[in-house]
C-alpha cells in the first residue's frame, strides 16, 4: 500500500509533467503549429542549423558513415559536429518515424523536453525537500516545478533544439551533488553528469562552472571540518572526472575541432564594463516581458512569488543565518557575473556570444526557485490556503504568460517551406544515377545547409564547428556568407565548379504547381574529380594577397596548372588526364588510381586536416596544406594507387579515456556496494 506520501510525491510528478505538457500543446495549437497546424517551431538556428544537421545525422547514421561528411564546406568532421549540435539522446526517437514526419517528430520532442523539464524538478524537491505537510508539497512543489519548465529561459531559447536537454537534466544533475555531499553516493551525479556532456558539450561547460560553484556553496552552507571538506572535494572531483571522461570519446574530438575555429582566437581585450544595468535585470524577472533574443538582458522571469519567497528565504530566523548568508552571496555572485562583460565572457567558454544572450541563465532560474521553496517550507502563516492559492496563482501566471509571449514573440516557419526541396532534390537525384563521387551545388539561390538537409555532397556551410582555415579559405575566394566567421553561402564560378567537382548545378524553375516546386539541373561536364595533378608551385600560394575573389579564383587554378586560365579547356583536360579514379568510396576511406605524367603535388578537393592520412601505393606520404585549405601530398611520374583513411583527431585517446572512466565507474559502483 502507497502511504499518503507516496500518493502526494506521485501526483506532484505526474502534474509536474502533465501542466507544461498541455501548456506547450495549447500554445501550439494557438499558433498552428504541427500537428495543429502547417508551421513549426524549427526556425531560426533551428531552420539553417538544426534540422539539416539532424537529417545528415540520420542518414550517417542509417549508411554507417558517422564520422566524415562531405556534406558542406567540401567536407568536415561530423563526429565533432554532431558532438556540438545533435548528440541528445531523445533525437533517437527520430529513428522510429519515416523521413517526411521527422520535423513532426522534433516538434513533439521540443514539447516533451518542456514536460521532463518540470518531472525532473519535482522530483529534486521531492528528494531534497522537507514539507511535511503533504497539502502545502503538493501545491509548492507543482507549482514551482511549472514555473521552471515554462520559464523565460525555455521559451526565449525554445529554437535551440541543442541547449535544452541540459535544462531538463540540471535538477538531476544537482540532486545527484547533494547526494554525493551529504550521503557520499555518486552513481546519480556522475551518470546525469555524464549525460548532460554527451548531450550538449557546450551548454554543459556552464554548468560544469556552476558544480564547482555549487560545491564551495555546499560547503559553506553549514559548518563543515576542513578534514571533511577536503574528503568531500576529492570524491566531487573524482566522480566530475569520471563523468567527463565517460564522455571522453566525444568531448576530445569536440574540443580539438573547436579548438581550430575562429572563436579559439577571441579572447577579453575590453575593460571591465557593466553590462546589464541593475534595473534591466530586475525587469526581466516580471511577467510578460518580450525575450531577448538577438541582444538585450538576460531572460530570467520565472515568477514573482519565487522571487518573493527566496527574498523571504534571506529573512526567516528559522534558517541559521549560516547558510542564509552564504545563499545570499552566492545568489549575489550569479547575478553579478551574468551583468559585467568579463562574467559574461567566462560563462559562454571565454569568447562573447554572437546574440542569444546570458545563455547560462537557466542556472540562476533554478537556484531562484530552490530557495523560493526552501522560503516558502519556512513560512508560517496562520491560513496555509493563502500560500496554496498563491502558488496555484503563480503557475497560472507563468502559464499565461508563457502562452502569451510565446504567441507574441516566439518564431516559427512554415512546414512547406522548411522542407520545401527535399522531395524534389531527392528525385533528382534518383534520375541522376550517378555511382560516382561527385557534388551538387544551386546557381544563384542561397541555401544555408542545404547538402546536409538533402544529404547531397556540397559546399554551403553553417557550423559553429566550421575551422578558421574553411572560413578565410572561402572568403578569399569572394564567396558569400550568412553568420560571421561560421558560413559560407556557394556562389561559384566555371572555374570553381570545376575545381571542386561540382558536377550537377541545380536552379530553381519558376517556383510552385499546386504545393509541388519544381527543380531542374545542369550537368557540368568538365567537374574535375576528388584529386588531379598540380604543379608544386600551388604549395606556396597565399590567397589573402588577392583583394577580390575572382582574382583568388585565377591564381589558385594556374598555381594549379601553369597558365591555366589562359587556355582553359586545355587545361581542364590535362587535369582531367591527371585525375584520381575512384574504385571504393566511404566519408572516412578511398581508394583509388591515378597515373601522373610528372612530378609534382597531388591535389584534393578536401579539406586539410590532420585526421587524414593519405598513402600512395601503400606507403604514407606526408600531406601538406593549399591555399590555406585543401589536401595534398606530393607524387612521382608513373601509375600509382591512392588511399586516404580519416580517423577524427582524438576520437582514439577519447574512446581510452571513456573506457578507463567507465570501468573506474563501475569498479567504485561495485566498491560501495561491498561497503553497504
Amino acid at each position: 500500500m502507497k502511504t499518503e506520501k507516496q500518493k502526494a510525491d506521485g501526483l506532484i510528478m505526474l502534474y509536474s509533467f502533465t501542466i507544461p505538457l498541455l501548456a506547450v500543446l495549447m500554445s501550439f495549437a494557438f499558433k498552428g503549429l504541427t500537428p495543429f497546424g502547417g508551421r513549426s517551431i524549427i526556425s531560426m538556428d533551428g531552420f539553417s542549423q538544426y534540422y539539416p544537421m539532424l537529417m545528415n545525422m540520420t542518414e550517417a547514421v542509417k549508411n554507417g558513415e558517422i564520422f566524415y561528411s562531405f556534406s558542406g564546406g567540401l567536407g568536415f568532421n561530423l563526429w565533432a559536429q554532431n558532438a556540438y549540435y545533435t548528440n541528445s539522446p531523445l533525437w533517437l526517437l527520430l529513428y522510429l518515424v519515416p523521413h517526411q514526419l521527422q520535423a513532426l517528430a522534433i516538434d513533439l520532442i521540443v514539447v516533451l523536453k518542456f514536460a521532463l523539464s518540470g518531472l525532473f524538478f519535482s522530483l529534486y524537491l521531492i528528494k531534497t525537500g522537507k514539507e511535511e505537510n503533504y497539502q502545502k508539497r503538493f501545491f509548492i512543489y507543482t507549482a514551482f516545478s511549472v514555473c521552471y519548465a515554462l520559464s523565460g529561459y525555455m521559451l526565449a531559447f525554445i529554437n535551440q533544439l541543442m541547449w535544452t536537454d541540459v535544462v531538463v537534466l540540471l535538477p538531476l544533475v544537482i540532486l545527484g551533488m547533494e547526494k554525493l555531499f551529504s550521503e557520499g553516493k555518486t552513481a546519480l551525479y556522475t551518470v546525469t553528469l555524464f549525460l548532460s556532456i554527451w548531450s550538449c558539450f557546450y551548454i554543459s561547460y556552464m554548468v560544469c562552472v556552476f558544480l564547482c560553484l555549487y560545491f564551495i556553496y555546499l560547503a559553506f552552507r553549514e559548518k563543515h571540518s576542513f578534514k571533511e571538506i577536503i574528503r568531500k572535494g576529492l570524491r566531487f572531483t573524482v566522480s566530475s572526472l569520471i563523468a567527463g571522461g565517460m564522455a571522453g570519446v566525444v568531448l576530445l574530438p569536440t574540443v580539438k575541432a573547436l579548438s581550430l575555429t575562429m572563436a579559439s582566437d577571441m579572447g577579453f581585450t575590453d575593460g571591465l564594463e557593466i553590462k546589464y544595468s541593475l534595473f534591466e535585470i530586475l525587469s526581466q524577472l516580471l511577467p510578460l516581458q518580450k525575450v531577448s533574443l538577438e541582444y538585450g538582458a538576460p531572460n530570467l522571469y520565472c515568477s514573482v512569488l519565487a522571487v518573493v519567497l527566496m527574498t523571504a528565504f534571506f529573512f526567516t530566523k528559522k534558517v541559521p543565518k549560516r547558510e542564509r548568508a552564504v545563499s545570499f552571496a552566492f545568489v549575489t555572485f550569479m547575478f553579478i557575473s551574468m551583468s559585467i562583460n568579463l562574467g559574461e565572457f567566462i560563462w559562454h567558454g571565454f569568447h562573447f556570444p554572437n546574440q542569444l544572450p546570458a545563455r547560462q541563465s537557466f542556472l540562476v532560474i533554478f537556484l531562484i526557485l530552490a530557495l523560493a521553496v526552501k522560503g516558502a517550507e519556512n513560512l508560517k502563516l496562520k491560513k496555509e490556503k493563502v500560500l496554496h492559492f498563491a502558488s496555484v496563482f503563480s503557475a497560472v501566471a507563468v502559464i499565461f504568460s508563457f502562452i502569451s509571449i510565446f504567441l507574441a514573440n516566439t518564431w516559427t516557419s512554415r512546414l512547406d517551406s522548411l522542407q520545401k526541396y527535399e522531395s524534389s532534390v531527392q528525385k533528382i537525384e534518383e534520375s541522376i544515377a550517378d555511382d560516382g563521387f561527385y557534388r551538387m551545388e544551386w546557381s544563384g539561390e542561397k541555401k544555408n545547409n542545404m547538402p546536409q538537409q538533402c544529404t547531397y555532397n556540397g559546399v554551403c556551410y553553417y557550423s559553429s564547428t566550421m575551422p578558421a582555415d574553411a572560413w578565410n579559405f572561402f572568403q578569399n575566394l569572394g564567396m558569400e556568407r550568412y553568420a560571421q566567421r561560421v558560413s559560407t553561402h556557394y556562389t561559384g564560378s566555371q572555374m570553381t565548379d570545376d575545381l571542386f567537382g561540382i558536377k550537377y548545378i541545380l536552379s530553381e524553375n519558376l517556383v510552385f504547381e499546386k504545393e509541388n516546386e519544381r527543380l531542374s539541373y545542369e550537368v557540368n561536364k568538365d567537374a574535375l574529380p576528388l584529386g588531379y595533378l598540380s604543379e608544386k608551385e600551388v604549395l606556396s600560394l597565399d590567397l589573402s594577397d588577392y583583394k577580390k575573389g575572382k582574382e583568388a579564383q585565377k591564381a589558385l587554378f594556374n598555381s594549379i596548372v601553369k597558365d591555366g586560365s589562359e587556355n582553359y579547356d586545355k587545361a581542364i583536360s590535362y587535369l582531367h588526364r591527371n585525375g584520381f579514379t575512384i574504385t571504393e568510396f566511404d566519408t572516412d576511406y578511398i581508394s583509388g588510381t591515378a597515373n601522373v605524367e610528372k612530378d609534382g603535388v597531388f591535389l584534393f578537393s578536401i579539406p586539410y586536416d590532420e585526421g587524414w592520412t593519405v598513402k600512395i601505393d601503400g606507403r604514407k606520404a606526408e600531406t601538406k596544406k593549399v591555399a590555406g585549405y585543401l589536401l595534398s601530398a606530393e607524387i612521382t611520374e608513373g601509375d600509382h594507387e591512392i588511399e586516404l583513411i580519416y580517423t577524427v583527431p582524438g576520437i582514439e585517446a577519447g574512446a581510452v579515456i571513456s573506457l578507463i572512466s567507465l570501468i573506474s565507474f563501475c569498479v567504485m559502483l561495485l566498491i560501495r556496494r561491498k561497503k553497504n
